[in-house]
This record gives structure tokens, C-alpha cells and sequence, in this order.
């Protein structure tokens, strides 16, 4: 399957993985290895300090990207078609509406968001293959003391199987005032119409394709 070469900025972050140098150079991509700085095994979080430190550095790589989007890319993210800007139409691009945050933090989210507040279940995205509005990400996560204060304060209301990165970046976009929705060119492995899509060839960015890693591994 093939997929076109980017024509902006690449950063690539392996924290606590191998080391990926020699190929980051062959495709002009800003590497960074670091020392499992999360101090993270899995996709769930440990503590509210490992959160800060995924969305602060997060934050840190966002003011290289001079385009206006970026792409979360992830290692079962498949690019297949180049997205139409056109239909980028939140500050985060790519969700999944049967993935909810627990009623207490649902219950913060209304408080602060005017356009939550008459919603029973408060869906999120940010997951790999979302596409995020960069401007609108290095505002929400620049200030190191608010973001640690949030970090804090979303692990004293969410469960522990909630302590991921997806859940937090959404519930840091739409506390303050962030839009969250899907892109048409998006899909998942699991989505009911993903065979017929990939056939008529309207997936640009597809998620949880694994077939590429795991027969390597």
C-alpha cells in the first residue's frame, strides 16, 4: 500500500524505544530519543506526573510545525491518501463516539463548556490519526503549571483505565473551549463500513492497522 511522502515537518519521539535515528535521517524527520521519560509500559498512564510529561512534550514539538494541522501518527496509523484540508473542521479531527468520559469528569467538562451542557454522555477523540489544529494545541499546552495542575486534577475525577493520552488532550481541548468531531477521510480497522471504504478508496488515514508491525515483530 502506498502512501505520499509528506511535504511538511516530521517529528518523531521514541521514549524509552529504540533507538530510530537512521531512519528519521533517511526520511528529513526531526528525531528525539529519550529514556522512557513517562516511565510508561502500556497505553494507560500511571500517574498524573507521566500525563503532564506525554502532553507537555507534546506541547514542546507542536511550535516546530509552521503548517496550520498535524497528524498524530502512531505505529498502527496507516496514511493512504492525502487529507482535504477543507474538511477539517474542529481543533481536534478524529474520535470515537462510543468512547465516554466518566460522569465526573463529564460533570467538570458542562461547567466549563457552554455547548456540553445539555449532553448525558461526553464522547472524545485525539486518537492515532487525528488531526490536530496547531495553533490551537501549543496554547492549551505551553503553561507547565497548568497543565500539571490539569494532569492533577482529571486523574482526581477519571478512573484508572481513563489515565491515556486521548482521553486527557480531549478533556484539556473541550474544558477550554475546544471543538472535537470527525473527518470524512478517517477510519478505523473495526468500523462496519471499513472493507467497502477501502475497495472505493475513501479511507485517507486509517487506525488499529496492525498487520505491518505485528508480522514484523
Amino acid at each position: 500500500m502506498a502512501y505520499p511522502a509528506p511535504q511538511s515537518k516530521v517529528v518523531i519521539v521514541s521514549d524509552g524505544g529504540d533507538d530510530f535515528s537512521h531512519i528519521a535521517a533517511i526520511h528529513d524527520c526531526d528525531y528525539h530519543q529519550m529514556q522512557n521519560k513517562t516511565n510508561n509500559k502500556n497505553l494507560v498512564f500511571s500517574k498524573a506526573e507521566s500525563i503532564f510529561e506525554y502532553a507537555h512534550r507534546l506541547g514542546t514539538y507542536c511550535k516546530e510545525f509552521s503548517n496550520s494541522h498535524f497528524l498524530l501518527l502512531e505505529d498502527d496509523v496507516l496514511t493512504l491518501k492525502c487529507v482535504q484540508e477543507k474538511t477539517l473542521l474542529y481543533d481536534i479531527n478524529g474520535c470515537n463516539k462510543n468512547e465516554f468520559f466518566d460522569q465526573p469528569v463529564s460533570h467538570e467538562l458542562r461547567k466549563h463548556n457552554p455547548r456540553l451542557s445539555s449532553s448525558k454522555k461526553i464522547w472524545y477523540g485525539a486518537c492515532g490519526g487525528s488531526i490536530f489544529k496547531t495553533e490551537f494545541m501549543v496554547n492549551l499546552l505551553t503553561d507547565k503549571s497548568r497543565l500539571m495542575e490539569e494532569a492533577r486534577f482529571y486523574c482526581s475525577r477519571a478512573s484508572r483505565n481513563k489515565w491515556a493520552s486521548d482521553a486527557f488532550l480531549s478533556y484539556l481541548c473541550l474544558k477550554h473551549g475546544g471543538t472535537i468531531g470527525q473527518y470524512p477521510g478517517f477510519c478505523e480497522t473495526w468500523h462496519p463500513d471499513y472493507g467497502d471504504r477501502m475497495v472505493e478508496g475513501s479511507i485517507e488515514i486509517l487506525h488499529q492497522y496492525k498487520r505491518l508491525y505485528e508480522h514484523n515483530s
